[in-house]
């Protein structure tokens, strides 16, 4: 091959290879949550103290930006008015949620047909046991990252709280980072309507730090 051919091969490859790059750059933020991804997608500006609120997940509204993280990371969430989806990695003082950490949930049953409490990763997954024999999160791991209003009290009002440690296994009311550091999901089913009106009405729990190793 002739270097005017080999010019034209490159001159012909060249919108591609660029589209790609801008392709995967374009992407990379939306891996994980960062500043870049919350300032396209718009997700994070809303706020009611350290607890993000989203109240549009799953709708045609949604921007393209947003569509693509949702889809990205996996969350396939459920449409309003069905669900309202709050987020925090932050406890009351500012602090990231830490691993090395114990903390107490408390909040204020909203009104709600259902409500619960998830621990995931800083990458938007499950954490598990790592004292686990296997090599994927257990339902036992699964549970143990899951609470929900059920286990405490159904009163719309009541107070409860929620103890979160390294390894609270098979214990009612509880959640477990099992040493890694953490974000919380809060998620209220068959919420009032009211609350899409007036979002900072909606109860969010406060976080308190107990201690750390």
């Amino acid at each position: 091959m002739c270097i005017r051919d080999r010019r034209k091969t490159i001159n012909k490859s060249f919108p591609y290879i660029v589209g790609i790059i801008i392709g995967i750059v374009s992407f990379l933020p939306f891996t994980r949550p960062t500043s870049t991804a919350a300032f396209l997608t718009g997700f994070g500006k809303d706020a009611i103290n350290q607890w993000n609120y989203y109240l549009d997940y799953g709708l045609e509204s949604q921007n393209i930006w947003q569509r693509a993280y949702v889809s990205l990371l996996g969350l396939l969430p459920s449409a309003s008015p069905e669900v309202i989806y709050l987020q925090t990695s932050f406890d009351d003082r500012g602090e990231p949620l830490s691993g090395n950490c114990s903390y107490t949930l408390s909040g204020e049953v909203p009104d709600a047909r259902y409500w619960s409490y998830a621990i995931y990763g800083n990458d938007n997954y499950y954490l598990q046991d790592p004292n686990s024999l296997f090599d994927e999160p257990t339902f036992d791991d699964l549970f143990a990252q899951v609470t929900n209003g059920s286990e405490l009290t159904s009163i719309i009002g009541e107070n409860y709280i929620i103890k979160i440690d390294n390894n609270l296994i098979n214990q009612n009311g509880t959640l477990s980072h099992f040493g890694n550091d953490f974000t919380l999901i809060y998620r209220i089913y068959g919420p009032n309507l009211n609350y899409y009106e007036n979002p900072t009405s909606i109860p969010v729990a406060s976080i308190i730090n107990e201690g750390c190793k």
